[in-house]
This record gives C-alpha cells, sequence and structure tokens, in this order.
C-alpha cells in the first residue's frame, strides 16, 4: 500500500543504484568475472543515455555466485521505479538506544541506516530521511519490539525538514518458510500497521529468522518521495 495523498516521486540515483553493482571479482553463473559484467552494464548505461539501448540489468544473482563474496551485502530495491543496487556494510555500532545501528553504502555512496533492521536515515535520495525514532529492544530478535508511535524527520526545501508522526500496531502474520537466492529460511513474518494523523496507512513487513532472530528480509516505507524500499540480506 501507498501512505494516502502522497505522491512517490524519485530524483536521480546515480549509475550505481540503476546498475545494480556488486564489488569484488566473484564470478557469475557462466565463469565471467563480475568486473567485466560491471563494465558491460556501465557501456550499456553510457549507450542508454544517447538513446541507443534499451535499460541495463543488474547482474543475475547465484547461490555459487554469493559463496564468493566475502563481504557482507544486501540488496536494496526502490520498489516504485524497480531499482535495484547491492552495498556493503560500513559503519557498526550501538548507542545508548537499544539496537544496533548498522550503515549501509553503495559504490556511489547512497546509504542507508538501520537500527536493528529497522530503517532510520537515507543519504543520496531525494526526500532524504534524516532520521527516525523506531522500537528496538536491542536483546533478543530484530525488528520491532513493539508498537506505538513511529517517529520520522525528512529533508524538505530551501534546507528546511519536516516530521512525521505514525502510530503503528504491530502484528504476527505467523510461520513463513522465506527463499533467498536458493536457501529457504524459517521465518516469522511481522507487520507493522501504521495511520498517520490524516488517515493515511503504510505497512512495514519483516522476515525474521525463528532460531536465531535475523532479520532476512523486510519491506519498509522510507517517505513520501521515495515510497517503500525492499531489502533483503544476501551474504552475511
Amino acid at each position: 500500500m501507498r501512505c494516502a495523498g502522497m505522491h512517490m516521486r524519485m530524483w536521480g540515483l546515480g549509475a550505481a543504484l540503476m546498475l545494480g553493482l556488486l564489488t569484488g571479482c566473484a564470478r557469475g553463473p557462466e565463469d565471467t568475472p563480475l568486473e567485466i559484467e560491471i563494465g558491460q552494464v556501465i557501456r550499456d548505461q553510457i549507450r542508454l543515455r544517447r538513446g541507443k539501448a534499451t535499460a541495463p540489468k543488474p547482474p543475475v544473482l547465484t547461490r555459487a555466485l554469493l559463496e564468493t563474496i566475502a563481504e557482507p551485502h544486501i540488496e536494496v530495491e526502490i520498489e516504485e521505479v524497480k531499482l535495484r543496487d547491492y552495498l556493503t556494510l560500513q559503519v557498526a555500532r550501538q548507542d545508548d538506544v537499544p539496537g544496533r545501528i548498522e550503515l549501509w553504502r553503495s559504490v556511489d555512496n547512497i546509504s542507508f541506516g538501520f537500527r536493528d533492521g529497522m530503517l532510520i536515515s537515507t543519504r543520496g535520495l531525494r526526500g532524504t530521511l534524516l532520521s527516525a525514532a523506531v522500537p528496538a529492544d536491542g536483546q533478543g530478535a530484530m525488528g520491532p519490539a513493539s508498537g506505538g508511535l513511529r517517529r520520522y524527520e525528512f529533508a524538505g526545501d530551501d534546507n528546511a525538514s519536516y516530521r512525521v508522526q505514525l502510530a503503528c500496531e504491530l502484528r504476527d502474520l505467523g510461520a513463513e518458510p522465506l527463499e533467498i537466492v536458493g536457501l529457504i529460511y524459517p521465518t516469522q513474518h511481522l507487520q507493522e500497521y501504521c495511520r498517520g494523523a490524516q488517515g493515511g496507512v503504510i505497512l512495514n513487513d519483516y522476515w525474521v529468522d525463528r532460531r536465531d532472530g535475523r532479520l532476512w528480509q523486510s519491506r519498509q516505507w522510507a517517505g513520501p518521495e521515495v515510497g517503500y524500499i525492499r531489502v533483503r540480506q544476501v551474504v552475511i
């Protein structure tokens, strides 16, 4: 669902977000070095800008390819415009608020910040999410610990900012097997049903491993200008 009354728009996301690049020297499903695939996609993108090609596609993920990659990666997709990128972990830290903070970044410096897997910031996108207050407990499973208020602050025009406050109810949608590139994980599907003061509704979904509490996949609202993002952990 989309937040009622909000028009979803996107700014230029940079070549990496459009190309969906994976860093490193891993090999693809046909033993083609990934850096060669990336080079080809970049050339395709140049031709696209000159009106001589169709939109390039990111490399196809396979389990064999993922097993050659040493660094943690997440896949992030901007749902509204179907743009996908692969991000590496840059910073992981703990502050005085429950929940581990992680900053993930693309090769062209687009970044997403999370607290226990819940989105708390974006950089490099229009309608920047400056910060968010999210209900993590920091001791057990990732994802939301409870319902209650969600507070977001977004960048506006002329260096101003504005706030969005939502009242959320946490729902347990039950056990759900989750497939990620050939592997099946036993997860619990949690959903935040959030309503704004003017009646708009958003839904945030989380798939949490029932064994160790790892958040494998989510679909979260990133603001009125971006809409929803889909996130999944492809390399740990």
